[in-house]
């Protein structure tokens, strides 16, 4: 079968150089078609469209948004010498002004300046602003100063309760307003752009679904307000704009940037490195321009398809280029061998394709097969990756076999001047590497002892591993939005919502006293609640606006700030208010007062501690409704709690299904049930010295460091796979191991050394990136790529010679 499959890639090889002038203009035709659906490519960062459509957290959410409208809004916090004083309200007000008129997608806008006050005037129920009348003297401001204090709907909102902050809160469309008809179904039928391929392709409901706002136009929102922002800071003034909106736009600039850097940096390595092994311009100039044909094709997949970029995505252009390269380089280097040995460049081409496509292919698909096994992760970013990285690798790989042998046709290419040297030189790497195979073999018991021990090691080190999705850490401690979210949490109570729904099964249930009694219980008693770093900040909820509605219409007495006990009454008094002009009653109630809404603000922190704080809430207001209504919580904090778990599904069922799907393969290639399970020790061990690595640096699993396992495993295989391959031929050739792994070092073992040095270099780039978990993912898996490659050519012949010790690899080879 091996022998067949090997006849039939030399074969293609004579093919594609009969037919090369055809196949590189139509390739280049079609990757010049598809390089022009790359501007589709949507950019998606927000924490809440992680999960999937179908996940029950979502679902709740995504209702939420529909009927309330989005719960992250965007913060401005300002810090200033006065703050009641008259020359700072003016700059209040300009800044409130400004940011009102120039910040697209802006639903509402709420500050000092707008701040809603209710009054009584006889029976008159009057909702007005507090600065209806603009102070014109200090008197007048101490008075807005005062009426600013009672009002306890202000604190922790609009203002810090040490009294030193103000904010102005810009609250966005959840979705484009502008969209018609065809716009809602563009991107969400055959094309959708928020789940893609990632995301099962189409989900049922998606046609229905309102466009939600992009990444890019969530960095207008935040290019605009921090432009506004920059005109007005300054002395007596400072001004801090936090929040998930913010944080999102400067993730999407961070990918961005981080894209271009990667790609560059990658194409700057890869022809060092090129440079060092081949010396020749066309051997740099080929792998390169095969490499990034790949990654341009890739992504006009990507917006063909309707894919979109997220976090996780900005590694893919990178990866691509370096796996993409290695391909490319094994062909190269048997090309090489066979031309300076005196073949016509025909043979040379179709010896290279016999020799090495093989491997080439069983490589691609192994790795391609162990990300994906990320397809099916709860998580959008990683499923988006677990699609679109394979969907690469199948192309660099139809590329390697098609386009490389054509351009090896085409450009001008002589054997090297060594060829008429009676002994050519043998290059020191390849020196270096058969004597650490040498080594290997004449002391294999001591080579997998050592291996034992220090998995020993990894296996204690993984036990200290813990999971994280704290996304705020990602960032530099000195970005200004981190720093201001910061101040948000501390100050103000927090810049995250936490969203609980009171379904009370009724047309105006929520305008029962006995109802409205109980959750103004449970309000008090969740206000005293923390859970870790998770505590309970600023709330508002229906119970709040009956209150005020209430105390206003009783001569403003704090006394009567209370929910009255008569239903009629309630309804009446609702009804004022409603009537007043004010649609305020449509943040914490729906149209029929069957679903109220509780709205709280909690710190920033690690999403894994959202589920116990999340979870002590609803028993809270289970137990006090007591059957009156149905709580279900939802909002931002919940997503985030969901994905903290959900990342640990996909990362349990990822690796099991990347063992799945690549042992079968290692087997089908060996042609041995057992030299497959033999093979998966050195690819296994890179992932556990990883792990292990982690655990005993403190390095959590998050979105970035749990695709680690995966793609080590899948890049570890590739030289497995080379080693394997070659080891399994010269064995059969020789029947000596020790031969056997000389032989498959000496042909092999340079194109497994460059390629284990691209990667780990490309990797190694991620550390420039501006986010912490990047940078720590980048040099994580460099260090399991360098793994890898030790234990091909230590571990892998060591465990070579001691099969062949104590049984016979005849009938397996």
């Amino acid at each position: 079968m091996r022998h067949r499959v090997e006849a039939a890639l030399e074969s293609l090889g004579r093919l594609v150089h009969d037919h090369a002038l055809a196949i590189v203009l139509l390739t280049l035709l079609a990757i010049v078609l598809g390089a022009t659906q790359i501007p589709k490519i949507e950019i998606r960062v927000s924490t809440d469209e992680f999960l999937r459509r179908d996940d029950p957290v979502r679902m709740e959410y995504d209702a939420f948004l529909t009927r309330f409208g989005r719960d992250d809004v965007l913060v401005v916090a300002i810090e200033p010498d006065a703050l009641w004083s008259l020359d700072f309200l003016e700059r209040l007000r300009s800044l409130h002004e400004e940011l009102e008129e120039g910040v697209p997608y802006l639903r509402d806008i709420q500050s000092l300046v707008n701040a809603r006050e209710t009054r009584g005037v006889g029976d008159e129920l009057i909702v007005g602003e507090l600065l209806e009348a603009w102070p014109e003297s200090e008197a007048d401001v101490e008075d807005v100063r005062r009426r600013a204090l009672a009002n306890p709907l202000y604190e922790g909102f609009l203002l810090s309760s040490n009294g030193r902050l103000t904010t102005i809160t810009l609250e966005l469309e959840a979705f484009e307003e502008s969209a018609d008809a065809d716009d809602l179904l563009a991107g969400f039928g055959d094309a959708p752009s928020e789940g893609g391929a990632g995301e099962d392709a189409v989900e049922a409901d998606a046609p229905n679904d309102p466009p939600r706002l992009t990444g890019q136009q969530e960095a207008q929102i935040v290019a605009a307000v921090d432009a506004i922002l920059a005109r007005h800071d300054g002395p007596g003034f400072r001004i801090y704009a936090g929040g998930a909106p913010v944080l999102n736009g400067v993730m999407m600039a961070s990918m961005i940037r981080d894209i271009v850097l990667f790609t560059l940096l990658s194409i700057g390595a890869i022809a060092f490195f090129l440079g060092l092994v081949f010396r020749r311009v066309v051997a740099i100039v080929l792998p390169l321009l095969v490499a990034i044909l790949s990654v341009v094709a890739t992504l006009g997949l990507m917006g063909g398809l309707g894919i979109p970029a997220m976090p996780v995505s900005e590694i893919v252009p990178s990866f691509l280029l370096a796996v993409g390269v290695g391909g490319v380089v094994h062909l190269l280097v048997i090309f090489h061998q066979r031309l300076d040995a005196g073949a016509t460049r025909r043979d040379a081409i179709a010896g290279s394709l016999g020799h090495s496509g093989l491997p080439i292919v069983m490589t691609s698909l192994t790795t391609a097969g162990g990300l994906v096994s990320f397809t099916t992760a709860e998580l959008i970013p990683i499923a988006v990756f677990g699609t679109v990285a394979p969907l690469g690798i199948l192309v660099t790989l139809l590329l390697t076999l098609l386009l490389t042998p054509a351009l090896l046709a085409l450009l001008p290419y002589r054997a090297s001047r060594a060829a008429s040297e009676p002994e050519p030189p043998v290059a020191p790497s390849i020196a270096i590497l058969t004597r650490m195979g040498a080594f290997a073999t004449a002391n294999s018991l001591r080579v997998v002892g050592v291996a034992s021990a220090m998995l020993v090691l990894a296996v204690v080190g993984m036990l200290r591993l813990y999971v994280s999705f704290d996304t705020l850490s990602w960032f530099p401690d000195d970005t200004p939005a981190k720093i201001a979210t910061r101040k948000i949490d501390s100050e103000l109570g927090g810049a995250m919502g936490l969203e609980l729904l009171i379904e009370t099964g009724a047309a105006n249930g929520m305008k029962e006293p006995e109802l409205l009694h109980r959750v103004d219980r449970a309000r008090h008693t969740v206000e005293r609640l923390q859970v870790e770093d998770v505590i309970a900040g600023h709330s508002v909820s229906l119970v709040d606006v009956v209150k005020e509605i209430h105390q206003a219409l009783n001569g403003g007495r704090p006394a009567a700030r209370v929910v009255p006990d008569d239903r009629e009454l309630i309804a009446q008094e609702l009804l004022l208010f409603e009537s007043s002009g004010t649609d305020d009653l449509e943040d914490v109630v729906d149209t029929e007062f069957r679903i109220g809404r509780f709205t709280m603000r909690v710190p920033m922190v690690d999403g894994s501690q959202y589920p116990a704080f999340a979870d002590e809430v609803e028993r809270i207001f289970d137990e006090t409704l007591d059957g009156r209504g149905d709580a279900a919580l939802t909002g931002l904090m919940v997503v985030m709690g969901r994905s903290f778990v959900a990342s640990i599904e996909t990362l349990m069922r990822s690796y099991a299904m990347a063992l799945a799907i690549i042992t079968p393969l290692m087997m089908l290639l060996l042609g041995s049930f057992r030299l497959g399970l033999i093979s998966m020790i050195p690819n296994l061990f890179p992932i556990l010295m990883t792990l292990g690595l982690m655990g005993w640096l403190g390095v959590p699993i998050e979105l970035f460091s749990l695709l680690i396992g995966s793609i080590a495993l899948g890049l570890a295989v590739d030289d497995t796979i080379h080693f394997m391959h070659g080891f399994r031929r010269n064995y059969g050739r020789t029947g000596d191991v020790d031969q056997a792994v000389a032989s498959t070092l000496r042909t092999t073992g340079q194109a497994m050394l460059f390629t284990s040095v691209v990667l780990s270099v490309a990797f190694a780039t991620y550390y420039l990136s501006e986010l912490k978990n990047l940078k720590t993912f980048g040099l994580l898996t460099a260090f399991a790529i360098v793994m890898a490659f030790l234990a091909d050519v230590l571990l892998a012949p060591a465990l070579m010679h001691l099969t062949a010790r104590f049984s016979s690899l005849r009938r397996d080879s």
